[in-house]
């Protein structure tokens, strides 16, 4: 969910009543309905759903819009563009079939809801929840095998999808290098991810994750081809699914980059080991194994996956520092006790310590669950 969200349903609601006239090319009214601003939405961004209706040239219109509303300061991440982030929506929707929502409108003054937002086409389906997470109950686990196995493999097709796209024929580069970090991407992405580290530490930093930087610093990959269109927050949690377990809705990008193909598959993997065995449960029937998700994923790509294992322990390492990140921000907010160890000690670091050979975590562990 939102680290905190908007008051006032009705407030938002005239508000963007009276803003959209001039976005859908009206000059009658637009009915806003159904507002709704769910509490499990996204962890980085506040999300506002409803229904418009209107005319136009003498037709009756209706459609479902979203509004994604960034934190105004000090969210999850310390670089937050969201002009970005509709860019890269935008060209990715345009040249590959991945289901990204279509962005309808980039509000940049803040005069409509109070911070600037995105307003995206509506999209429908499931998502699979994290908190709780979905293998412990829910539509995923009410699904059969089979229909669980079809849902894997459409997430699987749609990462293979935003990678057929080229970062530099698109013009994607400039703004998913960090091209003053290093020489590599590899060196950018080490050296970027670890600044966002010290940030997010907030002066109580991790044992667990000083030791990953330096073992994955001094082991890095020297291959660095080809590069794609890396999502960067490859999950579950970030697809929609319709009733046939296709992806009806791709989310959540500002963790997007250009990197190896393997970027976006062990990060998925990392997060279908996270929702398993770092929690202690067992993994669904139907998912598929990490050999057979591998295969799949080179015959969807035409892409011989290497390195791998240096990889996965990088998205774990990833998913450390923005759960450190997030768990700092729920102490501050007063979500969890000032003395928790969840920012240090949660399935992302066990995962870390446990991929790299390291002690584990000091503490006791802890999730987000039950405290939101």
């Amino acid at each position: 969910m939102a680290l905190k969200n908007r008051d006032n349903p009705d407030s938002v609601r005239d508000s963007l009543a009276a803003w959209l006239p001039s976005v859908l090319d009206t000059t009658a009214p637009v009915t806003v309905s159904n507002l709704h601003i769910p509490a499990a939405s996204g962890m980085s961004n506040e999300t506002v759903l409803f229904d418009c209706t209107w005319t136009h040239d003498g037709k009756n219109l209706a459609q479902g819009f979203v509004a994604r509303i960034p934190p105004e300061k000090d969210g999850l991440f310390p670089d937050h563009d969201l002009a970005r982030e509709l860019r890269v929506m935008t060209l990715l929707g345009e040249h590959t079939d991945a289901a990204i929502p279509t962005v309808v409108a980039h509000e940049r003054t803040g005069s409509v809801l109070g911070s600037p937002f995105a307003l995206l086409d509506r999209v429908y389906g499931q998502v699979a929840g994290d908190d709780p997470p979905f293998v412990t109950g829910g539509w995923v686990v009410d699904l059969n095998p089979q229909q669980r196995a079809t849902m894997y493999d459409e997430a699987l097709k749609t990462i293979a999808a935003i990678q057929r796209a080229d970062p530099v024929a698109l013009g994607l580069s400039d703004d998913l290098l960090h091209t003053d970090l290093g020489e590599t991407v590899i060196e950018q992405e080490l050296n970027y991810w670890w600044q966002f580290y010290r940030w997010a530490a907030g002066g109580r930093s991790s044992a667990t994750i000083d030791k990953a930087f330096e073992l994955l610093t001094a082991s890095r990959p020297s291959d660095e081809g080809p590069l794609v269109v890396s999502w960067g927050d490859a999950r579950f949690g970030n697809l929609m699914f319709g009733s046939d377990q296709t992806v009806t809705g791709v989310f959540d990008w500002e963790m997007a980059s250009v990197g190896r193909p393997e970027v976006d598959l062990a990060y998925f993997l990392f997060f279908d080991r996270l929702y398993s065995s770092a929690m202690g449960l067992p993994r669904l029937e139907g998912f598929p194994d990490r050999a057979a998700t591998v295969a799949r994923f080179e015959q969807l790509t035409g892409h011989t996956v290497t390195d791998l294992d240096w990889f996965e322990a990088w998205a774990a390492l990833r998913g450390a520092i923005l759960l450190l990140r997030v768990g700092h921000k729920m102490i501050e907010l007063g979500l969890m006790p000032a003395d928790a160890a969840m920012p240090l000690n949660n399935p992302a670091s066990q995962t870390l310590a446990a991929l790299l050979g390291l002690p584990a975590p000091e503490g006791q562990p802890g999730w987000i669950t039950g405290h939101r």
